[in-house]
């Protein structure tokens, strides 16, 4: 049977290691395994902040007390415009599920609990990056390619 919770402070080290396994999955290329103990530092640190401020919400899945599946949301205001006049946003990240558990309708249903997080806070956009796998689902609850965001990988400052 499958369970969902919503995070907090006492799940940042399996938040951490979801989120290391889903970047490795999606960016295999990209994926410096040297970097781990840096990125581990900086996402508990974040994590450390904004899951207490709300501003970054993530829910769980769950099989025998076991996370299966995460789902979060980091919420933020940007200059509201005609059609978000409050300015709020958020950004949907780190859908991942572990494959045994895919596609079961497990990502369905934490997309569900945090898009309601999102109206509940009344935000007028929500955006996301997709992996091709994902796209279906996306599309299923409503969200749209966009066509004219565009986006710069800065270099690092050493």
């Amino acid at each position: 049977m499958i369970t969902y919770r919503k995070a907090d402070i006492t799940d940042i080290p399996q938040l951490v290691h979801l989120r290391l396994q889903f970047l490795k999955e999606i960016y295999p290329t990209k994926a410096d395994i040297s970097h781990d103990t840096v990125l581990t530092e900086q996402l508990s640190g974040y994590l450390a902040e904004h899951l207490p401020n709300k501003d970054f919400v993530n829910w769980f899945a769950e099989s025998d007390n076991k996370v299966v599946a995460s789902a979060g949301i980091v919420f933020y205001n940007q200059p509201p415009l005609y059609h978000n006049l409050e300015g709020k946003v958020a950004y949907i990240l780190n859908v991942y599920t572990l494959p045994l558990f895919r596609r079961k309708g497990i990502a369905k249903i934490l997309l569900h609990k945090i898009l309601e997080e999102a109206k509940q806070r009344n935000t007028g956009k929500v955006s996301l990056h997709t992996s091709n796998e994902g796209r279906l689902l996306y599309e299923q609850l409503g969200f749209v390619a966009g066509d004219n965001e565009m986006t710069c990988q800065l270099p690092r400052i050493q």
